[in-house]
């Protein structure tokens, strides 16, 4: 019943005035998928994203540690992880442009962010999603496909999740 909420918000976000639920759903069956990429999280983890079966819904959060509005919202991200994590992933990745491993592990412990962290040094992640700018939000449902993509945080989303 969550995911069908979460949905149902993402496309009143994306589309902004669509009140029928059948036309966010066919929305939904005609979403692109999302970019595979695989990467050594900065723990060490191994990961391929997304992953065939992925359980839950997943946020990603593409972010620098020089970026003044990643500094407002990485809290509510770190947030939005401790509170509902068990409906929904949250995967950060360092744009790693004009950055360093030792500020984005500097960044990550000042920010007690404990979900995976993938610092982009080709930049190759971020040329996928198509980032040209931080932070980006993305919500990839628990199939593969883009539901949501925007500069700013999805507001909303922890009431959705908290249902």
């Amino acid at each position: 019943m969550r995911y069908i909420n979460l949905i149902s918000i993402v496309f009143v976000l994306l589309l902004s005035g669509v009140s029928s639920i059948a036309s966010a759903q066919e929305q939904q069956r005609t979403s692109p998928q999302a970019p595979e990429f695989e990467f050594v999280s900065l723990r060490g983890e191994t990961f391929t994203f997304p992953a065939s079966q992925n359980a839950k819904p997943t946020l990603l959060y593409f972010w620098a540690t020089w970026c003044p509005y990643c500094k407002k919202v990485t809290p509510k991200v770190v947030n939005l992880h401790k509170q509902y994590g068990d409906v929904i992933d949250v995967l950060a990745v360092n744009v790693g442009i004009n950055d360093s491993v030792a500020n984005a592990n500097r960044y990550i412990n000042d920010y007690a962010m404990t979900f995976p962290v993938a610092y982009d040094h080709d930049n190759h992640i971020s040329q996928a999603y198509g980032v040209l700018g931080t932070p980006v939000f993305v919500i990839v449902s628990q199939s593969g496909q883009l539901l949501y993509r925007g500069h700013r945080y999805p507001e909303g989303i922890e009431q959705v999740l908290s249902q």
